[in-house]
């Protein structure tokens, strides 16, 4: 994808670029993100190549090593778990207020939201991910607490690697889609507590899976 010329600087565009890549799955963990191919594929500098992966490597989405150079950044057991704690905290703490605080358009919002994601078995990756994230969004515009979407942004993409891992797993499609009822019809209810426990139960168990997976990969 070369970048247009636009008002946005290029190295913001880039940042954009690279970041969606990451997330989507297209540079793999551990992966070499030379500067050449990079800067071929985006038509252009290494100047502006090299700003963009600092600025990643700031959001911990990259890591640049020694006689290596950039790559994809790996995460461990500890780190995921600490994402997972933070994204419980978040993620809870945005159902309890969207319980207090939705209006009878963002509910409905939200529900059709719901309605996508049941529809969605047979989804790519890709567009479950794009799915999900936009109930998020509807779920955190409905708390009235935007700091909470601030920061949540950067925990998923941290952890994206780990949703494809937790999301591909057998059964894990109709699990979680029962698990966003819960939330909503707590919600929905106006069940400020019952939504909190939900919406904790729902990330507690994507992260127990996505800790089971990189303890299979780590023992390989």
């Amino acid at each position: 994808m070369v970048l247009a010329r636009t008002a946005a600087p290029l190295r913001e565009q880039a940042v954009i670029v690279l970041r969606a890549d990451i997330v989507r799955g297209d540079f793999q963990p551990g992966a070499r993100l030379t500067e050449k191919h990079l800067c071929d594929r985006l038509g252009v500098s290494r100047t502006v190549v090299r700003e963009a992966l600092r600025q990643l490597e700031a959001e911990r989405l990259v890591d640049i090593l020694p006689n290596v150079g950039p790559i994809v950044r790996v995460l461990s057991v500890d780190e995921a778990r600490a994402l997972y704690e933070v994204r419980e905290a978040l993620e809870s703490t945005a159902a309890r207020l969207a319980a207090l605080r939705a209006t009878p358009e963002q509910l409905r919002l939200l529900e059709a939201d719901l309605q996508r994601i049941r529809e969605a078995s047979e989804a790519s990756f890709v567009e479950l991910l794009e799915i999900k994230d936009h109930f998020y969004t509807t779920l955190v515009v409905a708390s009235h607490n935007p700091a909470i979407g601030d920061m949540l942004s950067n925990v998923k993409a941290r952890i994206s690697q780990l949703r494809k891992l937790t999301l591909s797993t057998p059964g894990r499609m109709g699990a979680m889609t029962e698990e966003l009822e819960r939330i909503v019809e707590a919600i929905r209810a106006g069940d400020a507590e019952g939504a909190q426990r939900a919406a904790a139960k729902h990330v507690r168990r994507a992260a127990a899976l996505a800790e089971d997976r990189l303890a299979e990969a780590a023992a390989v």
